[in-house]
């Protein structure tokens, strides 16, 4: 007997994400510049500095074959760091997902604020508090 096709009752898979995700890290800090550092296990994006307030660093890729793909992110200013998974790919849970689909496209926006990181929730139309900043001694 072949199930080819065949759905399960009462088991609903999440729908499909995008292919091709879009990430911003955004300096929303109100007079310091900011030191972003990104990176996957594969690719080290760099050091970027953000002087400004609204200055922009982004990247896009697409979700590799096996579904591991993880990026993470460390966000430095004078006084305070935070580091954090930027980007990862959910198969069972859908809270990254939820926040980060713009219409048909994956774009996660990471804005680095006076009192910590905010990822911007789309579905919601606000900035979500996600990460304290951590303070240098």
């Amino acid at each position: 007997m072949a199930l080819v096709g065949a759905q399960v009752p009462g088991v609903a898979l999440p729908p499909p994400g995008p292919s091709r995700y879009y990430i911003h890290v955004v300096n929303g800090l109100s007079k310091l510049g900011l030191l972003v550092h990104c990176q996957s296990k594969d690719d080290d994006l760099g050091y970027h500095r953000l002087l400004n307030h609204g200055d922009n660093y982004q990247w896009n890729f697409k979700v590799n074959f096996w579904g591991t793909t993880l990026y993470w992110c460390k966000l430095e200013t004078p006084h305070a760091y935070v580091s954090f998974e930027s980007f990862w790919l959910e198969t069972q849970h859908l809270w990254l997902r939820d926040r980060c689909k713009h219409g048909t496209v994956g774009t996660c926006i990471w804005t680095a604020k006076d009192d910590g990181i905010y990822l911007r929730n789309f579905l919601a139309n606000v900035d979500e508090l996600i990460h304290k900043w951590i303070y240098k001694r």
